[in-house]
């Protein structure tokens, strides 16, 4: 018998682009659907897009502060390194960096552009020579908010431009080159990963239609910025999982929710309904593996040990039975 649930999981790069693969070309097959279908995928294509854009109401003002912090820090960061080069040049540059991230605009066309400009106005003296060398370095250095640039790049860029000895400044460019490619590369390999966690989504979701569970769409950032997904089974009635997963911890945690009012006695009820997940949580685990995703339960209650717990009917999706749903993909076409 099964009650909350916490687990670990994991990403299987190979296994998982496999399925995603496997997946959206059963997808594409599904396609040539008559038009009685297709008319009902526009509307809960019309209407997944239409809760995303409440969702994304609902989070902008955090998700936001958020973004907006780390973007201010990438730009002092990056004023910094621009004042290294040119820095009369620095101020105006702020300025301008700062109206086009206003503006939601790419900052890397116009640190090129600068880096350019700075390289050919330098004067043919040590310090000019040296900065138009750091600057011919930074040129290849990719900029994403999503991680900022290092600490150890300020402090090597100001060294070549300070130091006295032409074979120290040598090696000093030496190190800010690899410093470089060690940023571009962390951010490729962010790139990537990102793609996986993207896969995950579009897995997870699948493999529980395959499985016979009704489920909200599920976003694709699930395993990226964590969040929750709810789904069901017809028969399940007031009875859901919730699924909340938090990336950064490679954590995902299961409990049967259910919709109504505080304090009424559903004790047998829930009993059932728990004991309902218990028998079908390993098929789903099964299947997510072969799939790509394994999970690992680390922390298991018995039913009935903690009670279900009781939420807003407007936090649940609606029942299967109040929406019309796809034919899910045979789960053994991946499996």
């Amino acid at each position: 018998m099964s009650g909350p649930m916490a687990a670990g999981f994991g990403i299987e790069a190979a296994v998982l682009i496999s399925a995603q693969s496997i997946i959206q070309g059963a997808a594409e097959i599904a396609a040539g659907m008559n038009e009685a279908e297709r008319a009902a995928e526009e509307r809960r294509q019309q209407r997944h897009a239409e809760r995303q854009q409440m969702r994304a109401a609902q989070q902008a003002g955090a998700v936001q502060q958020q973004r907006d912090a780390a973007a201010k820090d990438q730009l002092a960061r990056l004023t910094q390194l621009v004042n290294v080069v040119d820095p009369a040049g620095a101020a105006n540059l702020d300025a301008r960096m700062t109206e086009l991230l206003a503006n939601g605009v790419s900052l890397q066309a116009e640190l090129t552009a600068f880096l350019a400009q700075a390289t050919a106005a330098a004067a043919q003296n040590r310090v000019s020579q040296r900065q138009a060398l750091v600057a011919h370095v930074l040129d290849r250095l990719t900029l994403d908010v999503a991680l900022p640039i290092p600490e150890s790049l300020l402090t090597l860029a100001q060294q070549v431009v300070a130091t006295p000895s032409d074979e120290r400044a040598e090696a000093l460019t030496s190190e800010l080159r690899l410093q470089v490619q060690r940023h571009n590369e962390a951010l490729a390999s962010a790139a990537e990963q990102r793609k996986l966690q993207e896969a995950a989504a579009i897995v997870l979701e699948q493999s529980l239609k395959d499985l016979g569970y009704a489920v909200e769409d599920i976003e694709a950032t699930l395993f990226i910025e964590g969040g929750i997904a709810h789904f069901q089974r017809p028969e399940w009635g007031d009875y859901f999982i919730r699924l909340r997963i938090d990336p950064k911890r490679g954590a995902m945690n299961f409990n049967v929710v259910r919709s109504g009012t505080a304090g009424e006695d559903r004790r047998h009820e829930d009993m059932l309904a728990e004991d309902r997940w218990c028998s079908a949580f390993p098929k789903l685990f099964e299947t997510l593996k072969a799939r790509g995703i394994p999970i690992t339960v680390t922390r298991l209650l018995q039913a009935g040990e903690a009670p279900v717990q009781v939420v807003d009917a407007a936090s649940l999706p609606q029942r299967q039975t109040e929406e019309r749903r796809h034919e899910p993909l045979k789960a053994r076409s991946i499996e």
